[in-house]
């Protein structure tokens, strides 16, 4: 069927047809007419849409018709599980009543996300869990009537419990193992090679990219929406990660291992197995706890002057003697053996991740330790992605299109195309259809200080304090740290509490729970850092005023910021520009985008660090962000939220 925008996007068209109340946008129709010339051109395409551009439907669409009409598959990668769920359950089968065709979609999680049945059914046979206690009792009701395994239909299980009832890859015998025909898993793995559309994480698709496919169905396209995250959720696919946990992890799977062999390896070969197996979670031990003293600051970065202190251990040694010991050679059981395989690939790939990061000896990588939960942890982390996503991903998939409300800077995705290894895209950047100019304030208040000023948190407090005294409330402040945000909640609580406001701050709180109070609290004002960015979606009058207390910069002291900084320098470049600055720039458009969400809003953005009007790079800033109606005078805030009561 033949694939017209207009006709589906129009003012009278097929979602008109079938969604009350809908909004004709010209930025929709362009957005889909663009990507669907980019799929059947078996083209790279680079989409910015706006806010309110609808860009779900925009990319779904075209999908639908290209993978029906061309027979071919695609997938739709997500950063956030609230999308995912969103384009599964809401908008796929919106979609599936209003437009004239059949197709099918499926939505596809990583393995630990749904219950295996064998580990279900072996900790039932244990006495290890109370058949009385009400969480073990509410999941296996839960298991009886589930048609999915998935946990996010689960009735709040607890995930200590969960791991252990959990499919992993390292204890799964596949179609050797006897739930196979009911595993939830596996059946819906089969049903992937019969869907057009498939819906994944960032996460899972970079790990399929990264295993060449061993997990998804060969596909012809996909479209990565919330795109602005890609270099980020790609260095954390590619690193590599060593605490106490990977070893517990591995004596836990080789003891389960062990226990299912007793009988069919001879007894000496197991029992080696197992010594050696006890051998390394002992010397992991040691060697974690000798750690500690070592991680002298949140982030040690491991190199020349001290990798040989981090160096000191067996276990390399003793993991190569593992693999060995569990060389059993073939046995008539095949269970038995394909979870000897499982294990010696586990053992392996720790193998790996050890002699990766003691040796230090890969430059494309920086090393560090830090203590996460009192442990210590050792990272391995590629300094660049742009090589392993250009060869992985843009030279092996026909039609990649990445798209979000983020992207750009100064008009060019420049700086996005080259961190990620992207040559050649069809680049549309589409505004949003909201009138920024009626609909919101751009404030940077005359008394905005440098974030260096010695009274900067004062003069934050006292600003944040006049912006919701002029909003009555519905103010979200976003910070780039934690010491300055309670810092600042120490200064304003008793004002605010004086005033009859309720101040909600990151940590009090699950971030779900925070949200719904804000929404629901008529005077509240809520304290928030990087999580709260983006991904916030509070429509209506619950949000009036959005504070950015300092211009986003990534903090230059994390490894592998630090790391591409010195690789931009020593290539002659200039750090700070090329990739500070943009960087920047894209996260200040995603924290200004959390204010109008729809037509009717309306507010207020103030800006309290003076950088964007008095350096010579704000201009790029200021150039990145919708065209709201400008002002300096803080004051002004009163008769703006005024005028607004009124209308």
């Amino acid at each position: 069927m033949q694939f017209d925008a207009q006709a589906i996007f129009g003012p009278a068209g097929l979602l008109a047809q079938h969604l009350p109340g809908y909004e004709f946008r010209q930025e929709q129709v362009d957005m889909a007419e663009h990507i669907y010339g980019a799929l059947v051109n078996k083209g790279h395409a680079l989409v910015e849409a706006g806010t309110g551009v609808g860009k779900s439907l925009a990319y779904l669409v075209p999908l639908i018709y290209y993978t029906v009409n061309e027979g071919k598959r695609a997938i739709v990668a997500t950063h956030t599980i609230t999308l995912q769920e969103q384009l599964f359950t809401k908008d796929l089968p919106f979609l599936a009543e209003a437009l004239p065709l059949e197709f099918t979609a499926e939505v596809f999680k990583g393995r630990r996300n749904y219950l295996c049945l064998a580990r279900l059914y072996e900790q039932t046979q244990k006495d290890l869990l109370s058949l009385t206690d009400p969480s073990w009792r509410l999941l296996l009701d839960w298991a009886k009537t589930t048609t999915t395994g998935d946990r996010s239909e689960a009735p709040n299980v607890p995930g200590a419990l969960w791991n252990m009832i959990c499919c992993e890859k390292e204890t799964c015998p596949e179609e050797l193992c006897p739930h196979f025909g009911q595993c939830f898993y596996w059946s819906l793995r089969h049903k992937l090679s019969r869907a057009q559309i498939i819906v994944v994480n960032q996460a899972l698709f970079l790990a399929d990219l990264q295993t060449g496919g061993s997990v998804l169905p060969k596909y012809d396209a996909v479209v990565i929406d919330e795109a602005h995250n890609l270099e980020d959720v790609a260095t954390n696919c590619f690193s590599q990660e060593l605490s106490r946990e990977s070893f517990l992890a591995l004596h836990r799977t080789g003891v389960g291992l062990v226990g299912k062999l007793e009988g069919l390896v001879p007894a000496v070969a197991l029992n080696d197995a197992r010594l050696t197996l006890d051998q390394v979670t002992l010397e992991a031990a040691r060697y974690f706890d000798g750690l500690l003293p070592l991680i002298t600051e949140p982030t040690t970065t491991i190199d020349e002057a001290n990798y040989q202190d981090f160096a000191r251990t067996e276990l390399p040694r003793l993991l190569e003697e593992l693999v060995q010991a569990l060389d059993f050679g073939e046995l008539e059981d095949g269970e038995a053996s394909a979870l000897i395989g499982q294990m010696r690939d586990f053992a392996q790939n720790v193998l790996g991740a050890v002699n990766l990061i003691l040796s230090g000896s890969d430059p494309a990588y920086v090393y560090w330790a830090e203590i996460i939960g009192g442990e210590a942890h050792l990272i391995a982390a590629p300094i660049q992605v742009h090589d392993d996503l250009g060869e992985k991903l843009f030279r092996q998939v026909p039609s990649a299109i990445l798209t979000s409300a983020t992207l750009s800077t100064a008009g060019s995705f420049a700086y996005v195309k080259n961190r990620v290894g992207l040559s050649e895209a069809a680049e549309l950047i589409l505004g949003s259809p909201f009138d920024f100019q009626s609909q919101a304030v751009l404030c940077v208040p005359q008394e905005a200080k440098h974030p260096r000023h010695p009274l900067y948190a004062k003069y934050t407090a006292y600003l944040i304090l006049h912006t919701a005294a002029a909003a009555q409330g519905g103010t979200l402040a976003l910070f780039t740290s934690y010491r300055l945000m309670d810092e600042v909640a120490g200064l304003v609580e008793d004002k605010l509490a004086q005033e009859g406001y309720t101040l909600l701050v990151q940590g009090d709180g699950p971030r779900g729970q925070l949200l719904e109070e804000f929404r629901t609290t008529q005077k509240a004002v809520l304290f928030g850092t990087n999580s709260f960015w983006e991904g916030v979606d509070v429509a209506g009058d619950a949000l009036r005023a959005v504070v950015i207390t300092r211009l986003p910069f990534a903090v230059p002291d994390r490894p592998v910021i630090a790391a591409r900084l010195r690789a931009i320098e020593r290539a002659g470049g200039n750090a700070f520009l090329e990739y500070s600055v943009p960087q920047a720039v894209l996260r200040l458009k995603q924290g200004f985008g959390r204010l109008i969400r729809t037509r009717r809003d309306r507010g207020a953005v103030v800006i309290l660090d003076d950088r964007i009007v008095s350096s010579s790079y704000g201009s790029q800033f200021l150039d990145s962000l919708p065209p709201a109606h400008f002002t300096r005078d803080i004051t002004a805030l009163r008769s703006v939220f005024s005028e607004k009561a009124t209308t």
